[in-house]
């Protein structure tokens, strides 16, 4: 007990230290402006936000936990930080250093109430990977099944209800007596709705089954089978399914894939999530597709499998056919439908969003695909015009998109949505 209030004191002060250093660095050159009759708006602050985006992500790394999800969070949400800030934390969804095997074989005894080698004849004390929240092993059952085995950290409940204390504090102090156009705690508690999905590994494994269940007329798409006898509440144990990094090229062409058959299918299962099914994992990015001869497409990770409102995928289509015919009306109309709303109820603010979207295409008009370029353009000009809220769905959507447009560069190709849209292939969700 007095270990765990050691550990809250010293979390909240690194957190509390990092917080006003970024503070400090904003307010100090404004001050400086202010006594010297300088216009603050006229000052470049890029190398002030890349400092904060450091420094954010060095406390990040050291405390994990919730901190690590926040950057998962602000690298996904161009609409609202800084390009720095976006870059920077964005590689919060790489590899991390993965935590000792004797608290990991801790959570897998009590969650299963046997010893370890009572269910498994195999257990590799390496992880294959390491996140913010859990970390994966490879393991055979005694029945000689090859599995993955997901196990969430000991603490992370405690630590993640620590920082998020800390945090909300925070933003509590700073809005109060420092307002500013970008509200904080409405992303705080976007983000506390998200851990508590995927924290929940029951609701991982009904998501995946359900994913499982919508792609079973297509056998290019594999999703693990879980072994629900051994899941819980912190530990999830799948099929271990092998495959290649979707962005591994040299492995891809060893293998003999085709490059542009990789970005078809993928384009085409993502296209059906979204616009059809109106259910995706909303968290994608390249370590969690794999990709093997075929090409077959596997499919991890539905800790964060989001149910998109009725109409979303018609809006999208809307949107999309608006954006290549310049009907402004349509346009408008696409926005609503989507759930964007505006503070002042001028919505003609959206028909400028949209073309300068276009104006950021390669080609200068929309052909069907949401490159990274048009992606940060949406949000750039939304910073610029805070009048507009974008709703979470949208950006969630809007990134997926640009994270499969980068994914087919890499691979020398273009993620064209309008054209995985094959006659029939898809019923949109009405």
């Amino acid at each position: 007990m007095i270990l765990r209030v050691a550990e809250r004191v010293v979390r909240s002060a690194l957190i509390g230290y990092a917080a006003g250093s970024v503070w400090l660095r904003y307010k100090g050159p404004s001050w400086l402006d202010r006594i010297a009759r300088r216009d603050p708006k006229a000052r470049d602050l890029s190398a002030i936000h890349q400092k904060n985006a450091d420094q954010i992500y060095r406390t990040a790394t050291r405390l994990r936990g919730l901190l690590i999800k926040m950057c998962q969070v602000i690298g996904t949400r161009s609409d609202v930080f800084p390009p720095a800030y976006v870059k920077t934390l964005s590689q919060a969804h790489d590899r991390l250093p993965p935590r000792e095997f004797e608290e990991i074989r801790c959570v897998v005894e009590e969650d299963l109430g046997k010893p370890l080698d009572a269910v498994f004849s195999e257990f590799e004390t390496r992880p294959v990977a390491a996140a913010s929240l859990a970390q994966v092993h490879r393991a055979r059952l005694l029945d000689g099944r090859e599995v993955a085995v997901k196990v969430q950290y000991p603490d992370i409940e405690h630590i993640v209800k620590t920082d998020l204390s800390s945090v909300r504090r925070i933003c509590r102090i700073y809005e109060r007596f420092d307002p500013q156009p970008m509200e904080l705690l409405p992303l705080l508690d976007e983000m506390n709705q998200h851990l508590a999905l995927e924290l929940d590994f029951c609701r991982e494994v009904e998501s995946g089954d359900r994913i499982r269940k919508l792609f079973e007329d297509n056998p290019a798409v594999v999703i693990p089978e879980f072994y629900k006898e051994w899941c819980t509440g912190r530990v999830i144990t799948m099929e271990f399914v092998s495959g290649i990094k979707v962005t591994d090229i040299e492995a891809l062409d060893e293998a003999g894939i085709d490059h542009r058959r990789v970005v078809q299918g993928l384009m085409g299962i993502y296209t059906r999530k979204i616009m059809a099914f109106g259910f995706f994992q909303a968290d994608p990015h390249p370590g969690n597709i794999f990709i093997q001869p075929g090409p077959r497409f596997v499919l991890v990770d539905f800790g964060l499998a989001k149910e998109l409102p009725e109409g979303f995928g018609l809006g999208l289509f809307e949107l999309m056919f608006s954006m290549m015919t310049f009907n402004d009306q349509s346009m408008i109309r696409a926005f609503d439908e989507l759930g964007f709303e505006t503070k002042t109820g001028d919505k003609s603010t959206y028909v400028e969003i949209a073309r300068r979207m276009i104006d950021r295409s390669e080609s200068r008009r929309f052909e069907g695909e949401f490159t990274e370029g048009m992606t940060d353009e949406l949000f750039e000009a939304i910073r610029e015009n805070p009048i507009v809220q974008v709703p979470i769905d949208f950006v969630l959507v809007a990134r997926a998109f640009a994270l499969l447009s980068g994914i087919a560069h890499t691979l020398g190709h273009r993620a064209n949505v309008l054209e995985s849209m094959a006659p029939g292939a898809t019923q949109l969700r009405s």
